[in-house]
């Protein structure tokens, strides 16, 4: 299934701590479980939730190491570099909606001051995972179709539906 591929990033993977994410042969897994603050939110939920994994192919192994995680589960930073290449950060992140009760207020400024860093290393930047993004009832993603070819001076307005 992923024999093409040379990075799988999962979020939402809901292990505990002890926990070991399933195993992809051929693939090395870097992991960042959410750690429980407080076990009634686990009874509550019937199952642990949060947390991020990177599977990276064993082809990249010699190049890859761990930058950054997260001491909440929320993201893991990877850095990939071959010899003297611009190194290619990757951050896997999970953003707990609003009003749960893992949401981080800063969690965007420490994104944000991450990428900082990284553009102060040099490095290339990807980010990737579940943002929560609330988009109502609009595409959650960029068109290509709609734009033809070219970035618009303004996007289309989505509808604004009231917070539930």
């Amino acid at each position: 299934m992923f024999d093409d591929s040379d990075v799988v990033a999962l979020t939402e993977t809901h292990l505990f701590l002890d926990e070991t994410p399933l195993h992809i042969p051929g693939f090395q897994c870097l992991h960042n479980p959410r750690p429980v603050f407080d076990m009634s939110l686990v009874i509550a939920a019937v199952k642990h939730s949060g947390g991020v994994a990177v599977f990276v192919n064993d082809s990249w192994s010699d190049c890859v190491s761990l930058w950054k995680q997260s001491t909440d589960g929320t993201s893991l930073w990877l850095q990939f570099q071959r010899s003297r290449a611009t190194p290619l950060f990757l951050a896997v992140v999970y953003v707990p909606p609003k009003g749960s009760p893992y949401a981080d207020e800063d969690l965007f400024d420490n994104i944000t001051a991450e990428v900082g860093m990284i553009q102060d290393l040099g490095g290339s930047i990807l980010l990737t995972g579940d943002f929560n993004a609330r988009t109502t009832a609009a595409n959650d993603y960029v068109d290509c179709c709609y734009f033809a070819n070219r970035m618009p001076d303004t996007l289309p307005l989505r509808n604004d539906f009231p917070e539930v």
